[in-house]
């Protein structure tokens, strides 16, 4: 979600905005295409489409409510919607059948709820293969309030960054550093909200799901914690997004 505007006003929110001033995403996404020139596309909260448009090759896209009204097919050899949750689909369908092939980048934009990006990042490694790349949105928050598990929230309300809401996907990051050490994990600097990559998969790798319970338990059933969202920043390497196609991040 872009930022619409930021309040001018005092506040007690952080500000790491100076820590996400790369390229937007979308920007960052598209050239990413460009770059690794995917066979298989998956993406996950497409919404209008706009991310969807930078894929040239077979792709599948799941939203619980489409607001395409844009021309998205672009060069695609097909594209496949469903119109349902991401749960929905993975316990109806496989995308490597549907594909005729692993899935070689995915986007995973969806409900922005640790335990949800958790679901995707495990069910979209089941089928992908080890160099494939999954791209994570929404895991680098220059705001705290803007993590509030609802929109409801308060705290949320007390956002330096009107209408911008991550929730606490950004949890995962440091999750997937305890729970997968061996995966390769690349943030990157991409305006608003950051973009994170993910490599050096193993489909075969069940300790997130195995272990899905006590890291609910542990990280997403909690109220915020402020020490250990300033912790998280502090352990961030960030990588600047301009200059990423220089280099062998991925």
């Amino acid at each position: 979600m872009l930022f619409r505007k930021f309040s001018l006003l005092k506040s007690d929110d952080a500000d790491y905005r100076y820590r996400v001033k790369g390229i937007s995403y979308h920007q960052f996404l598209s050239g990413l295409h460009s770059k690794l020139k995917p066979r298989t596309y998956l993406e996950i909260g497409t919404l209008r489409g706009r991310t969807l448009r930078s894929a040239d090759c077979a792709s599948i896209a799941i939203d619980p409510k489409f607001r395409v009204s844009s021309r998205v097919m672009g060069r695609k050899p097909s594209c496949l919607f469903f119109q349902m949750t991401s749960d929905d689909f993975f316990a109806r369908y496989d995308p490597r059948a549907l594909f005729g092939a692993p899935v070689d980048l995915a986007f995973i934009d969806g409900m922005h709820l640790l335990e949800y990006v958790l679901r995707d990042l495990i069910n979209t490694e089941k089928n992908s293969e080890r160099n494939s790349v999954i791209a994570l949105h929404d895991c680098v928050p220059p705001g705290f309030y803007m993590t509030a598990r609802s929109m409801s929230d308060p705290l949320f309300k007390r956002s330096r960054y009107a209408n911008a809401w991550t929730g606490d996907v950004w949890k995962i990051v440091p999750i997937l550093k305890k729970f997968r050490p061996k995966l390769k994990i690349v943030v990157t600097d991409c305006k608003p909200t950051g973009l994170v990559l993910i490599t050096n998969l193993d489909p075969s790798n069940t300790d997130l799901e195995s272990s899905y319970d006590e890291i609910v338990s542990r990280y997403a059933i909690s109220s915020m914690d402020r020490t250990e969202y300033e912790a998280y920043w502090t352990s961030l390497n960030v990588v600047t997004s301009h200059s990423w196609a220089k280099s062998t991040m991925i």
